[in-house]
C-alpha cells in the first residue's frame, strides 16, 4: 500500500472540506446580491428600513363556539323578527296589526320553518344594536345593505330593490318640477343624519339646506316644515296616495336605487345559508316578484 497516499489522505479531506465551505459562502453572497437591492458605500441600516426590522409574528384570531340560531328557534318554537315601520315594507294599522312586503316574507318564512312568529318593533338607529343584543333572531324590514352595517352583521342575498325618491311638500314646493328647483339655499331637505339619503342629498343637492335633526323627515314634509325629503320605497304611488294631497313626487325617476336584505348576527353560517336558500326558492317560484308587485300597487295596502 502506498504510504504517501496514507499520510496525505487526511490533509486531502481537510482541503476538500475547506473548498466546499468557501463555495457555499461565495454562493450565498452571490444569491444575496441578486435578491437584495444594492446599497451605497457607507450605508447604515435603520429600524425604519424593512430589511433591518425583525420579523413580527402574527397572532391568529379564532372564533369561539358559534350560535345555532335555527336550533334555538326550533327549541323555542317561535322566530323573532325585528321590524321598523316603513311603508310599504312594514305598516301598522289602528289595531296594531302589521302588514306589508317584509311582513309577508316573515310570515311565509315562519310557516316554512314550522314555527310561530313574534314581531319586535324597533327603530332605524336601534335596529342593528337590538339585533346584536339578541332582541330578535333576524331583521326582515327592508334594511339597506351598506358597508358599515356589513362590518357588524351578515346580510342575506337581496330581498328587494328600492328606489330613492325625492318627495316634496305640496304646500311649499307645488311649482318645483326639476332638480335645479331644489338645489337652492332656501330649500330645506330633511334627511336622517349619517344615512345613505344624507350622502345622496349632499351630492345631488349641494346648495340646498339639509335638515338632519327631525324625528320623521316624511312627516316634516307632510306638515310643511321642510320642502322635501329623500325616501326609499318600492311603492311611490302608495306613498303619494297616503299623503292625502300633501305629498308629491316632482321627478319621474328615483335619484338612486338600493338593495334591501335580511340581516342576522355574524358567526352562524348555517342559518345564513338556510335564509339564502329560502330566498332563492321564493325568487325562482315567482313569489317574491308577486309580493313586490302587489305592494308596489295600491292593492289592500292602504286598508
Amino acid at each position: 500500500m502506498n504510504t504517501a497516499f496514507q499520510t496525505s489522505f487526511p490533509q486531502r479531506l481537510l482541503q476538500l472540506a475547506l473548498a466546499a465551505s468557501l463555495a457555499m459562502t461565495v454562493g450565498s453572497a452571490l444569491a444575496q446580491s441578486q435578491t437584495k437591492p444594492a446599497r451605497a458605500s457607507g450605508y447604515v441600516a435603520t429600524e425604519s428600513d424593512p430589511a433591518a426590522r425583525p420579523a413580527r409574528a402574527e397572532l391568529s384570531i379564532f372564533r369561539g363556539p358559534s350560535e345555532d340560531t335555527l336550533a334555538t328557534i326550533r327549541q323555542r318554537g317561535t322566530i323573532r323578527i325585528g321590524v321598523v315601520p316603513d311603508e310599504p315594507m312594514v305598516m301598522v294599522n289602528a289595531k296594531g296589526e302589521l302588514s306589508g312586503y317584509s311582513v309577508d316574507l316573515a310570515r311565509r318564512l315562519a310557516d316554512d320553518l314550522g314555527v310561530d312568529i313574534e314581531f319586535v318593533q324597533t327603530s332605524w338607529p336601534q335596529v342593528v344594536p337590538d339585533l346584536l343584543g339578541h332582541q330578535f333572531d333576524v331583521v326582515i324590514s327592508g334594511l339597506w345593505v351598506t358597508m358599515p352595517r356589513a362590518l357588524v352583521v351578515n346580510f342575506t342575498q337581496p330581498t328587494a330593490d328600492e328606489g330613492v325618491y325625492l318627495v316634496a311638500s305640496q304646500k311649499l314646493a307645488a311649482n318645483a318640477h326639476h332638480m335645479a328647483d331644489f338645489n337652492k339655499p332656501e330649500v330645506r331637505i330633511a334627511v336622517d343624519a349619517n344615512t345613505v339619503q344624507a350622502q345622496l342629498a349632499k351630492r345631488v343637492f349641494p346648495k340646498a339646506t339639509l335638515v338632519t335633526d327631525l324625528p320623521n323627515p316624511l312627516d316634516a314634509v307632510r306638515t310643511g316644515k321642510v320642502h322635501a325629503t329623500l325616501l326609499p320605497t318600492i311603492a311611490p304611488s302608495l306613498v303619494e296616495e297616503k299623503g292625502a294631497g300633501q305629498l308629491r313626487f316632482p321627478l319621474d325617476k328615483p335619484l338612486a336605487t338600493t338593495r334591501a336584505a335580511m340581516a342576522i348576527r355574524k358567526g352562524d353560517a348555517d342559518f345564513l345559508n338556510l335564509l339564502n336558500t329560502w330566498i332563492g326558492l321564493q325568487r325562482d317560484d315567482g313569489w317574491l316578484d308577486d309580493r313586490a308587485s302587489h305592494w308596489s300597487s295600491q292593492g289592500d295596502a292602504a286598508k
